[in-house]
């Protein structure tokens, strides 16, 4: 587990474009998108912890682009037709430390998915895993999303020495 910090200055540029992130999203956190938030849906929050949770999604992928030294564009909105770090890394945020890696049909197969846990200003990357190997029957709940547990990813350091590190 690699432990990653933001500066003040990051925090407050983090939080800025998580408000913007999240302002984007207000249809979708009304329920007016036929692909309903999961965790907004689940939980029933109001705007102020939508921003709360997009800005330590946005950290979480500042995080490991910092982790990369890869430059990241906080103003985009992407939304699953690139990666969120690099050519191929999907970064998935969960600030449960002991959380799970949490894919869904959406999330393309052809990257690598990153497990960081925490919230701003300190996170942990937890560990990776290739997409495509990760939707394993095993692994798939019965409310269609794959469950990865810490267990099951391969440790961070590992990376840049896989025949995944060429695409990052």
């Amino acid at each position: 587990m690699i432990r990653v910090d933001l500066d003040d200055e990051t925090q407050i540029a983090v939080t800025i474009f998580g408000l913007i992130r999240a302002i984007n999203y207000t249809e979708q956190w009304q329920g007016k998108w036929a692909k309903p938030n999961y965790q907004t849906a689940k939980q029933q929050i109001n705007f102020p912890q939508l921003v709360d949770q997009q800005s330590d999604a946005l950290g979480a992928e500042v995080a490991v682009a910092k982790y990369f030294k890869q430059p990241i564009d906080l103003a985009n909105l992407n939304y699953k037709t690139k990666a969120d770090v690099g050519h191929n890394i999907e970064v998935k945020h969960t600030k449960w430390k002991d959380g799970s890696l949490i894919l869904r049909d959406h999330d393309r197969k052809e990257d690598i998915a990153i497990l960081v846990t925490g919230s701003m200003p300190r996170y942990f990357l937890c560990g990776w895993i290739p997409i495509a190997v990760a939707r394993r029957p095993s692994q798939k709940r019965n409310d269609g999303a794959w469950w990865i547990g810490q267990q099951d990813l391969h440790p961070m350091g590992n990376l840049v020495r896989s025949m995944y590190a060429n695409q990052l």
